[in-house]
Order: C-alpha cells, then structure tokens, then sequence
C-alpha cells in the first residue's frame, strides 16, 4: 500500500528523527505492534543516507540473528576478517568481500552470542567512521543479550524499534532518546483511505460510510489500514453489507473490570470482619461464602487469560 498512499501524517516524526541521528544519538521508536515503526525509520533513514558513511540494517527480530547480520555486513564491507569469525584457515587470505557468505553462514551461526561481540566490537572501533546500525525490533532483549547490546552501543549509533520497553532492559533505554510513535488521527486515516480509493478505482456503495468504518476499526494503527484496504480491495463492488462486515482486532474496545472486582472482594472481606466484631453469625458466614465464590471466580477469570 505504501506505494499508492506513501507514509502520510508521519512527517514530522520522520524530521523529529532525522534530528537526532544527525545529532549523533542513540534513538528507541516504540508503540504498539503495526503502529509504524518500521516504516518511519526507513523514511529517516532514506533522507540521511547519503550523508551515513556507515550503515548497517537489521531486520531480523532475534537477537542472535541479529549480531549474525551484523557479521554478515561487515564482512561484505571488509571490515571484519575471517579470522575474527573462526573461519577455516582456507578463507583467511581472502578479503571480507570475496568471501562467499552462503559457504561460511553456517560457520557463523554456531557461534555464541559472546564469541560474536568479542569479534564485532574491535571491527567496529577499528571503522574509520561512526557507524550507523538501524534495527527493525528490540522488543524481545533479554538481560543477558542486552549486554551484548551495551557493548555496541559504546562503538555505534544505534536507532532501532520496539513495540514494548521492557523494564528488565531498562539500562538499554536508559541510553536512548524515546521517540513514541502514536496511532494516526482521524482526519490523516480518511485522507488516506480517499487517496487508496481513488489509485485503485475500487467501487463502493458509500465511500462516506466506508471511510468512517475503517477510520473506527483500524484504531489509527497503520497496520490495521493497510490490512482493512488490501482486504477489502479484493471485492469487485463494496456494498453497505460488506462494509458493516469489515472487523479487525486494532479497533476492538475492551472494559477493564479490575477496579470493581477489586472493590468487590474487599467488600467480601468486611463483611466477615463486621460479622465477627458484631457477633452476627449470619453475616460472618455470608462473607465467607462470598470470599470462596470470589476466589473460585478469580481463578477461572486469571486462568482463561492465561496468566
């Protein structure tokens, strides 16, 4: 979609994180899962590219496999040898370039996350420039990985996305500049959407009641857009049925119901102290049978979320 629509209501966040890359800062974009992320680094991205002596991008989501990318990018670049990464002997006379990676990626992937830094951080310190590593997702960091992370951090500008900050990396994010990324106003949604409507010349009974539906369903998540149009774009003809039917989980609205079974079982509790501070049997016994029933249903209630 993005080549129909662009990356509309996102310009100044894009400027916001042109900024600090420029300033040389290490930048964390979060928000929910299909809130942008992604896209919006790669925008920043593309407008400081050319003045990046240095770039390497990550996509993968694991940390392993991202440090195994970084290895990769080096190599291409001939800034780490093969000797670094324990390659056989019958690679270390080749420069990093000429080393084909499908031959030696196997190699590397066995490494441990530890022997992968150990070999990273000096190639890094050894750039003559800076360099810039972008990462697609941080989310799933553990304690251990993010001290890996900690040790780039020290010899490399990192901008990277995560759709949740955890606290037990929080020295990690200690380190960034935050830069949130929020759901998209009403008003950029229906611009995108008219703008969708038109490129791909799609029919459709109501386009005003259209546009309201997947303004209301998508939550402003641009995922959740992207998903509802390309859905939808499939029907030669949407009707008012069809867009009535249109549902996705962005736009789902839930009530919490914490606060009131917290009240609740506090009410249950006094009930049995009251009983016994005024010797009434009947309310002492009422109260314990609530306090069971509460906790039956607490169990149920905690057990179908799975927590």
């Amino acid at each position: 979609m993005d080549d129909i629509v662009g990356l509309i209501g996102r310009d100044e966040l894009v400027e916001d994180l042109v900024a600090e890359i420029r300033k040389g800062k290490h930048v964390i974009l979060s928000g929910p899962v299909g809130i942008g992320k992604s896209a919006v680094l790669k925008a920043a991205l593309t407008q400081v590219q050319g003045k990046i002596d240095l770039l390497i991008r990550l996509h993968d989501h694991q940390a392993k496999g991202q440090f195994v990318e970084i290895a990769r990018q080096m190599l291409a670049l001939g800034l780490i040898g093969a000797q670094e990464l324990e390659l056989p002997a019958e690679f270390h006379g080749l420069p990093g370039p000429q080393i084909d990676w499908k031959a030696v990626k196997n190699r590397v992937n066995r490494m441990s996350m530890r022997d992968l830094t150990q070999a990273i951080i000096p190639a890094l310190a050894r750039s003559a420039s800076r360099p810039v590593i972008a990462v697609d997702d941080l989310t799933s960091l553990t304690p251990t990985q993010m001290a890996f992370w900690l040790a780039i951090f020290d010899h490399a500008q990192v901008i990277g996305c995560a759709s949740e900050k955890k606290n037990r990396v929080r020295k990690l994010w200690w380190k960034t500049k935050e830069i949130a990324v929020r759901p998209l106003p009403a008003e950029v949604i229906r611009d995108i959407v008219k703008k969708y409507i038109t490129a791909k010349g799609v029919l459709i009974e109501s386009p005003e009641l259209y546009i309201s539906h997947v303004v209301k369903q998508s939550g402003g998540v641009p995922q959740a857009i992207h998903d509802m149009l390309d859905e939808s774009g499939k029907e030669r003809i949407i009707d008012k049925r069809k867009v009535r039917e249109m549902r996705h989980e962005a736009g789902a609205a839930y009530l919490d119901f914490t606060p009131m079974v917290m009240i609740l079982g506090a009410l249950i509790v006094s009930m049995r102290y009251v009983g016994m501070g005024t010797g009434d049997k009947t309310l002492y016994i009422m109260g314990g049978m609530g306090a069971a029933l509460f906790l039956t249903f607490r169990f149920f209630i905690f057990k179908g979320v799975g927590r």
